[in-house]
């Protein structure tokens, strides 16, 4: 495990937002969040079709070759001390939770998809709209018009990385590696609960340049009114010991009730927590934390090349969505894509059952 992050300054509480080290008056969480309008990633009748596909198939989690079972060094390595350490810590390391021949496979495969016309004009838009707006993304027909509202924000290190949210959507071959019993085991495990629902799926490209990632809780951005809330982090490049930019977690603060209850929202945390990272990673090693637990990365160093993750985020089967009005409190919220086409479909407080929240099948 390499040592504490020396760099970053923790420095937002009550929002679950910390940002590194900088003037505090210079924070980008200051800046008003824009609304993100209805971007879903899909036109409506394709989601709706692929719901219904969600629905009414069986799931082989089984592509081109690459199948996800539940192997016996998984059962070895979810030990109750294992277990016990996530619960305690909020994060936990796997070295190769995918092989390293499983990882190019699927690699290739996310790159297949990320790469198409309409996931790489999905994600130019979504960053758009995260910088500037949906009222000015909405104008942006194509890759081009959005490039050229991002030149200057990339030019300043203000763009952090570009998201692909939700490949799933996209590709069944992407969705059966996604509800695959290896990563629902792990889940499942994780949280203590008998089955998941997945949520959201999202490959992150980090380029050199890109600024750092600013510290978060992944529930912080999701309508659900649960703890149960886990993500998987795959490198699916390789991640230095030092100087590279996987993930770094503040260790215990899923667990730091006292921090959103009575924290200042321009308290500096500077000492709060231990901030920690695993050491240098290969393509398939993975970590997985909770959905409260405040991490962030840093930026890409210039001599490298760009930093490719794929991350997949379960709730447990049961969870329920907020009762006060969700769509509206969380809609300008850089995850609003994943919840927007279901949100309004789900009462406030009701148990979250829908087919763009599909159910795994359950992992023994």
């Amino acid at each position: 495990m390499r040592p504490p992050c020396q760099h970053w300054r923790l420095c937002r509480a009550a929002g679950r937002f910390l940002q590194p080290s900088q003037p505090l008056s210079q924070q980008p969480w200051q800046r008003r969040r824009p609304r993100l309008g209805n971007g879903r990633g899909l036109p409506e009748s394709r989601l709706a079709r692929r719901a219904a596909a969600v629905e009414s198939e069986t799931l082989t989690a089984t592509t081109g070759g690459l199948a996800l079972e539940v192997r016996d060094v998984d059962r070895q390595h979810s030990r109750p001390e294992d277990l016990l350490r996530f619960e305690r810590e909020g994060f936990f390391a796997c070295p190769q939770l995918v092989s390293q021949e499983e990882a190019a496979a699927l690699g290739k495969l996310l790159r297949e998809v990320q790469s198409s016309e309409e996931c790489e004009l999905a994600a130019l838009k979504h960053q758009v709209r995260v910088q500037h707006g949906s009222r000015i993304a909405g104008k942006c027909r194509d890759a081009a018009a959005c490039k050229a509202k991002l030149r200057d924000l990339e030019r300043r290190g203000e763009v952090s990385f570009f998201q692909y949210f939700n490949l799933h959507r996209y590709s069944d071959e992407v969705r059966n590696i996604a509800m695959s019993p290896r990563l629902s085991f792990w889940a499942a495990r994780l949280l203590g609960v008998p089955r998941v629902r997945l949520y959201q799926d999202a490959v992150f490209m980090k380029r050199p340049g890109d600024g750092p990632t600013e510290w978060h809780s992944d529930l912080g951005l999701a309508p659900f009114d649960t703890n149960s809330f886990v993500t998987i982090w795959f490198a699916l490049t390789p991640v230095p010991e030092r100087g590279g930019s996987g993930l770094c977690f503040a260790i215990g603060s899923h667990r730091d009730f006292a921090l959103s209850y009575h924290g200042n929202p321009e308290e500096d945390l500077s000492g709060r927590y231990e901030v920690t990272a695993p050491g240098g990673m290969t393509p398939g090693d993975a970590t997985f934390h909770h959905g409260w637990t405040l991490h962030s990365a840093a930026r890409v160093p210039e001599a490298e090349g760009p930093r490719l993750a794929w991350a997949v985020s379960f709730i447990a089967d049961g969870a329920r969505l907020l009762r006060t009005n969700p769509g509206a409190k969380l809609s300008e919220q850089e995850d609003a894509v994943s919840f927007e086409a279901w949100i309004h479909e789900v009462k406030g407080g009701a148990v979250v059952d829908h087919p763009l929240v599909p159910l795994v099948p359950e992992a023994f």
